[in-house]
């Protein structure tokens, strides 16, 4: 079924794929907001930013770090911070070279909420995904995926 028109110099079969990946997003974003919902009490939005502080060097970042890699506003990360600073999961302090820079570190209780919810996340959605990939079609995924990350950085979207 195709949701959008096509113009006239549109290829179908490119519609076609576009349509079906803006909905994959889609239900993907929606499954791992229930998921982290469900297992964590948190939005997967403020999940995310946990996710970065757990990978990172002393399960700390800048501020500003974060909110390039995600593409968020300096305002949004602040705020998010400051939620998860009053649920407990991490702390914000002045970076140690930056007289105006914060950054924020994921407390152990943040670390165990990490672990949790991506125990379930990856039991629930990503290997039921990749089980029903084959190797091939995971390393192609795995390729258009970084490709996509390419072309959308230099596109700032």
């Amino acid at each position: 079924m195709t949701i959008v028109t096509m113009r006239r110099d549109d290829n179908a079969r490119r519609a076609a794929v576009w349509e079906d990946l803006v909905l994959a997003a889609h239900l993907l974003e929606a499954a791992l907001e229930r998921q982290s919902q469900r297992d964590g009490a948190i939005s997967h939005s403020h999940f995310k930013l946990l996710i970065l502080l757990s990978g990172a060097d002393n399960h700390t970042l800048g501020l500003k770090a974060l909110a390039d890699t995600l593409r968020f506003s300096p305002s949004r990360v602040s705020h998010t911070i400051a939620v998860l600073e009053r649920q407990g999961l991490v702390t914000r302090d002045r970076a140690p070279a930056g007289r105006r820079a914060y950054e924020a570190t994921l407390t152990p209780q943040g670390r165990l909420l990490v672990a949790r919810v991506l125990r379930a996340q990856r039991k629930e959605i990503r290997d039921v995904l990749f089980d029903n990939l084959a190797e091939s079609e995971t390393a192609a995924l795995g390729t258009i995926s970084a490709n996509l990350i390419a072309v959308l950085d230099r596109l700032h979207v």
